[in-house]
């Protein structure tokens, strides 16, 4: 009798112990799993064909900062046609992306697909209207877009 109250006070010891809520663990997005997307093969428009021009500073979202590396790859898209591609730069501990962007109209929404070469994803997000006016640096969501949210 006084083995299976030892074993079963044993038992409670260890079930309590590992027991705990994921809450105290920090959670990290199923979108951050590696992933299998291949390397996309996105080519830079011929900018001859297109009459309105942006370009524009864009910084890696802080979720995604230390995945970035040199392979990555950022996209912009309107109609789902590529309209600007870049490689990112490594500046002052920050990855950021000089992109142009190119359209024959103002107004057009805008998307960017960003490639995590370390993560083997594909990351898209709507950006914004398509504004040749747009400042090449600035702040907000429009410079630091969101590709992934917490969930």
């Amino acid at each position: 009798m006084k083995k299976s109250i030892l074993a079963l006070a044993a038992l409670a010891i260890m079930a309590w112990g590992c027991s705990g809520s994921d809450d105290d663990m920090p959670s990290q997005p199923k979108s951050l799993l590696e992933g299998k997307d291949a390397r996309p093969t996105w080519q830079i428009p011929n900018f001859n064909e297109y009459e309105q021009y942006m370009t524009v500073e864009v910084s890696l979202q802080d979720t995604l900062q230390s995945y970035a590396s040199t392979a990555d790859l950022l996209c912009a898209t309107i109609n789902d046609e590529v309209r600007g591609v870049s490689s990112p730069q490594n500046r002052d501990g920050k990855w950021r992306f000089v992109i142009t962007v190119a359209s024959n109209e103002a107004g057009k929404d805008v998307s960017l697909s960003y490639y995590c070469d370390k993560l083997h994803r594909i990351f898209t997000s709507y950006w914004g209207k398509f504004d040749e006016n747009t400042k090449p640096t600035g702040e907000g969501s429009f410079y630091s877009p969101i590709f992934v949210v917490k969930e």
